[in-house]
């Protein structure tokens, strides 16, 4: 695993909605080299989403690692995370993502 681009190694995630846990990864392993193309494909609420976000350090993981081009993304500081993300990772949303307050040009800079 250690040729790996991204890894993510017994990650566990789990969200609480209206006072139920639903655990959506549990000790999930993923390693990717760097030459790979992937495509996360699978039912509704299985955990795509979930994944990339953790990959893209938008959310953190309950307990494992998410490393990504040998960087600790799981174990950088919530000011550190912002400052990696903008140098290192691009994001299409399904939603817009846009705030209103800004031109178009603004929301894509």
């Amino acid at each position: 695993m250690t040729d790996a681009f991204i890894v993510l190694e017994k990650v566990c995630k789990s969200y609480s909605r209206g006072g139920e846990t639903l655990h959506v990864l549990d000790e999930f392993h993923l390693s990717i080299p760097e030459s790979d193309f992937v495509a996360l494909m699978g039912p509704s609420g299985s955990g795509k989403t979930t994944i990339l976000n953790l990959v893209g350090g938008l959310d953190s993981c309950d307990s494992g690692a998410v490393t990504v081009a040998g960087a600790p993304v799981s174990a950088m500081s919530r000011r550190e995370l912002p400052a990696w993300r903008s140098r290192h990772v691009g994001f299409v949303f399904q939603s817009f993502n846009l705030l209103p307050v800004l031109t178009a040009h603004e929301n894509v800079m």
